[in-house]
């Protein structure tokens, strides 16, 4: 019998990918119209020293872990009680500012004010910028009228607490886990047996809802959690078998009542 829903975050509830996409774009448009730079260019290159500078800061092995990367990055004050995210702290205002500014001297563009306001900015359109992955309000609206719902999330904690808060979703679940809170991220072992114990349930009367095939399905699996795989049109690996797939969490409330 099921009596609780663990869910990931993002691009299972959010729409993470689209988020972060649109934030770059109107933050490119606004160096477009100061500096007259192409938009789309300044993002790949945004991206690639976002990419370099993270993996030369301190911990990469410990963040790739967690599940987070530079982009979250750029946006992330590192707020949290893990001793690693004092360190953080100190590297990260000067790492978003440096990836800014070294995107526009790739453009022929060196202008450090520029930079720190495109910096500015592009955290407060991503905070701003938080869209639901189609039927998912309706969807955990249903499941929460038969399950107690948990959420199980992978990133750095200021930035998924400005998700869950801006869009109310803090005040729909039981219990929220975030890696970055933890100090392990899925699919380890760890940050399933802390949801589990918060929430008070055993695995066999769980289920783990999620996007990622390895970290939302096989990993919770190995637990005795059963594993829910939202496939958004992609083939089945082959490898593994998940418990359920469905298209998208919309879906889940109609296939776990024809159960």
């Amino acid at each position: 019998m099921i009596t609780t829903v663990l869910l990931d975050l993002d691009d299972t509830i959010l729409a993470d990918d689209l988020a972060t996409e649109a934030a770059f774009m109107a933050t490119a448009l606004q160096a477009h119209t100061v500096a007259g730079v192409d938009p789309h260019e300044l993002i790949e290159h945004v991206r690639t020293f976002a990419g370099r500078e993270w993996r030369e800061g301190p911990f990469p092995e410990w963040l790739d872990g967690i599940g987070t990367s530079g982009i979250e990055g750029l946006r992330a004050r590192f707020d949290g009680e893990h001793e690693n995210w004092a360190i953080m702290r100190e590297f990260g205002p000067g790492f978003r500012r440096r990836t800014w500014e070294k995107a526009l001297t790739a453009m022929g563009v060196e202008d450090i004010n520029l930079a720190w306001s495109l910096d500015v900015l592009f955290e407060h359109e991503r905070s701003e910028t938080n869209p639901w992955c189609a039927g998912a309000d309706e969807a955990l609206a249903l499941l929460s009228e038969r399950y107690r719902l948990g959420m199980v999330t992978n990133g750095i904690p200021d930035v998924q607490r400005v998700k869950v808060e801006a869009t109310g979703l803090i005040d729909r679940f039981d219990a929220i886990v975030i890696s970055g809170e933890v100090g392990q991220g899925k699919p380890e072992p760890a940050i399933y047996h802390h949801a589990l114990q918060l929430m008070g349930v055993a695995p066999e009367e769980t289920i783990m809802v999620g996007d990622n095939y390895r970290r939302d399905v096989l990993g919770p699996q190995e637990l005795g959690i059963r594993g829910v795989w939202i496939s958004m049109g992609r083939d089945l690996p082959n490898y593994g078998q998940p418990w359920l797939v469905v298209e998208s969490l919309a879906d889940l409330p109609a296939v776990l009542e024809s159960l």
